[in-house]
């Protein structure tokens, strides 16, 4: 698959934020090795995606028609604002942090439901309370490089996130 790369056009078949050369080239200055062919690249760029796909970005998508969640209207980052046809360079090198985790770390891990964990009671005088198992499961991996550059550009609990 060829990626197409969104430029900030809001492009409706756009796949990906960064280009295989980016990604090689973010690669090389952290020391990190990512594979010498297009198409391994390519692939690690699209599960990256997949994991982008998945967060709360500020702002709101800038056109229904656009495949990616950015560009984005209503976006102030570190008290920059930027205009609908803007992507922050943050987005694209946690995408590149992404790609190179993804060589080592399932992005998108499947689990299977936990339905057998223990019941847990407590009382306390009369009153009891039981605690069931609810088969949900949160496992999904921290890549802290990626993590980092995402803070700034993410919602928080409905809120803007709170630079520390």
């Amino acid at each position: 698959m060829t990626l197409v790369i969104e430029t900030g056009a809001g492009l409706a078949n756009s796949n990906s934020y960064a280009s295989v050369d980016t990604l090689k080239a973010y690669a090389k200055e952290r020391g990190a090795s990512v594979p010498s062919d297009n198409p391994s690249c390519e692939a690690l760029l699209l599960k990256a995606m997949d994991y982008l796909r998945g967060q709360n970005f500020v702002g709101d998508r800038a056109t229904k028609e656009q495949a990616l969640d950015w560009p984005r209207y209503n976006v102030v980052v570190e008290g920059f604002p930027y205009s609908s046809t803007e992507l922050p360079r943050q987005l694209e090198q946690a995408q590149c942090a992404l790609a190179i985790a993804a060589q080592t770390v399932d992005l998108s891990p499947i689990q299977p439901a936990n339905t057998s964990g223990p019941v847990t009671e407590k009382t306390v005088g009369s009153i009891t309370v039981r605690y069931a198992n609810t088969g949900r499961l949160s496992n999904v991996p921290a890549v802290a490089s990626a993590d980092a550059l995402l803070r700034t550009i993410l919602k928080r609990n409905g809120l803007f996130a709170i630079r520390a």
